[in-house]
């Protein structure tokens, strides 16, 4: 998907938010390991490292991930960054059908740094500022406030999305760089262009089992300037299991429940 910006919840995010195109179709899955099987040994053809990464997605139900996301360069000050624990199910009319994060961020140009959890089970949704001891939560999305914008762009949509690569099986110039590790992965590194958006993107996906490790970005703005990110998945669990739910408000001892939206 082309996009790592657009939040689960439909809220636009900053200025470096591109929308997804494409129709989000049900197909049949294929499990990571058969398509890890199959590959038999290096590859060479980058549209079938994406038609594999695109299995190996569909097949997944739930994921959890220690994730990180930054700019890069000039956009160090431009975008926020975030590192933290993400966990994702499922794929609803907007994004994710259930989430939780639990992650340390910053704000554009701000050296201060949060430390927020987050969560929604396609019900109720929720967010909880962990230094200012406050917690929202409503049946409207639109809770998260601001923190959508430190949160989502930790989320790697395409590990629940129902059409997950097919931008990029679709995109141009794509081409295999070669052999990348992403922490104990060794990954496969495709570049490509998105077709008609000014946007292109390199993708690192695990020789084990085709799921993507990281997304650097790059976004051309109106006056030319490129605009870079990064995203970067580690110690990826498939299947998360859970005692109990991880999508549901619990309230710490000594915080406060606001009856508002976060700011």
């Amino acid at each position: 998907m082309k996009n790592v910006l657009t939040t689960v919840l439909g809220l636009i995010v900053a200025g470096s938010v591109w929308a997804q195109d494409g129709a989000k179709k049900e197909a049949e899955p294929k499990k990571p390991e058969e398509a890890a099987a199959k590959a038999g040994g290096e590859l060479t053809d980058p549209k079938e490292i994406l038609k594999k990464a695109d299995d190996a997605c569909k097949a997944l139900k739930s994921v959890q991930y220690v994730g990180s996301f930054k700019g890069v360069g000039d956009a160090a000050s431009q975008v926020p960054s975030a590192e933290g624990t993400v966990i994702l199910e499922g794929w609803g009319p907007t994004g994710p059908s259930k989430f939780k994060f639990d992650v340390k961020a910053q704000r554009a140009g701000s050296t201060d740094v949060l430390e927020i959890q987050a969560g929604g089970d396609g019900n109720r949704f929720w967010v909880m500022d962990k230094g200012k001891k406050i917690a929202y939560e409503d049946l409207d999305p639109a809770v998260l406030g601001s923190f959508t914008r430190l949160l989502f762009p930790l989320s790697m949509n395409e590990y629940v999305h129902t059409t997950p690569f097919s931008d990029e099986m679709n995109g141009e110039n794509q081409e295999l760089k070669g052999t990348v590790k992403v922490g104990d992965e060794d990954c496969y590194e495709v570049s490509l262009k998105y077709a008609n958006v000014p946007q292109e993107a390199h993708w690192f996906f695990s020789k084990k089992d085709f799921l993507p490790r990281r997304a650097d970005r790059i976004r051309t703005t109106q006056d030319g300037k490129k605009i870079t990110t990064t995203q970067v998945v580690t110690k990826l669990i498939v299947g998360p299991k859970f005692e109990k739910s991880p999508y549901t408000l619990e309230l710490p001892e000594g915080f406060t429940k606001s009856e508002d939206f976060a700011p």
